[in-house]
């Protein structure tokens, strides 16, 4: 008996021929070694590529922070020096002179003793040109330069409903005992001073500062000899009681001076006019800037002349016969150039370096802008 089988074709396996076997092969393999070395070639030249953006970027941004920082503590320090060399000789005198003892405002300062021994005058400037040595700076011996600016406490005795600071009339200075100087104002209190305050005491026949040591009671103020600047002198050669005329008055000044530390630090000193403490103090210290390389500063005058110390004379040379400290009552506009060096170093192994200079006009002086 014969039997018929009909042969599913639909499900039976398929037999390829060897090309087809071999072309399948071909679809179906994956990246040879060469395709995968260019492509890792690639990724590499890519990756390095970006990684050098980025590492130059932030080379950039360190750079940046650096510079800024240095450009942003040099211009607060200027625009502290430029408040007050504006301020100089605010309410204080200018055409007539302002006295103390013989060396008493150089030995403080630290600048040249004047040639003669005869008394100081204090002007509402003071200059001190290549005055201390700046250990910071790699030049050895390099010096920089001081200022010292005098003018008017404007918080001293506010009077009105604009409170308005306001001199203090007051009487002839007396000697009620040996090595002391007594003022009272005409008001009959002396409410409204300190001990241990630099007042300048004028009348009609010049001025003379002083520092207060002591209160007497609720009516007058006290100049002792032997005060924390050195300024009070009682008897021969004093000049505070020498003060006379028929309008006198007394009112609280300040001294400021701007120099650098052996260190390298820019310093803002201000002198006494500090609450009353045990022992009291001369001065108290305001760090402006640090890492200072250099600070120098030029004086623009009346006549158009720039001078590096106007009190020093034709020579050029302070301590000499031919100063004239009188002088600096005639600078009209100060210039000074602050130069810094972070201890930070960049990329090529150099310090951050920054230089600023800023021209102030002494408005106070008689400056004129036209």
């Amino acid at each position: 008996m014969t039997v018929n089988k009909k042969v599913n074709m639909k499900n039976s396996p398929t037999i390829l021929s060897p090309k087809e076997v071999l072309r399948k092969d071909k679809r179906e393999g994956g990246f040879s070694i060469l395709e995968i070395i260019i492509a890792m070639t690639i990724f590499m030249i890519v990756t390095g590529s970006i990684w050098g953006v980025l590492r130059i970027a932030s080379q950039s941004r360190a750079v940046t922070n650096q510079q800024v920082q240095l450009t942003k503590n040099v211009r607060m320090a200027l625009n502290v020096i430029g408040r007050d060399t504006y301020n100089a000789g605010y309410a204080y005198p200018v055409t007539s002179s302002v006295l103390l003892p013989d060396n008493r405002i150089s030995a403080r300062l630290g600048i040249p003793n004047d040639f003669d021994t005869s008394r100081d005058e204090v002007p509402p400037i003071i200059a001190g040109n290549n005055l201390n040595v700046d250990n910071y700076n790699t030049v050895a011996n390099t010096r920089t330069d001081q200022v010292t600016f005098l003018f008017k406490d404007s918080t001293f005795n506010l009077v009105g409903t604009d409170q308005v600071s306001t001199a203090v009339n007051i009487n002839a200075p007396t000697t009620p005992t040996a090595g002391v100087i007594e003022i009272a104002p005409s008001s009959g209190t002396n409410s409204v001073c300190r001990i241990n305050d630099l007042y300048l005491v004028s009348g009609t026949n010049g001025a003379a500062l002083g520092v207060s040591t002591g209160l007497n009671g609720t009516t007058a103020v006290q100049f002792a000899n032997g005060d924390v600047l050195g300024f009070n002198q009682t008897g021969t050669g004093g000049f505070m009681s020498s003060i006379t005329g028929t309008t006198m008055s007394m009112m609280r000044v300040k001294m400021v001076t701007y120099f650098v530390t052996s260190d390298g630090t820019l310093t803002r000193r201000e002198f006494v006019n500090v609450p009353a403490v045990t022992p009291a103090v001369a001065f108290a210290d305001e760090p402006l800037v640090y890492n200072v390389d250099d600070f120098q500063i030029r004086y623009i005058m009346d006549d158009g002349t720039v001078s590096d110390n106007p009190s020093a004379g034709p020579d050029g040379v302070a301590g000499n016969a031919d100063d004239t400290q009188l002088r600096l009552e005639a600078v009209r506009q100060l210039r000074f150039t602050v130069s810094t060096r972070s201890t930070e170093r960049d990329p090529s192994g150099q310090p951050y370096r920054e230089s600023m200079t800023s021209t102030f006009s002494t408005r106070n002086l008689g400056y004129d802008a036209s």
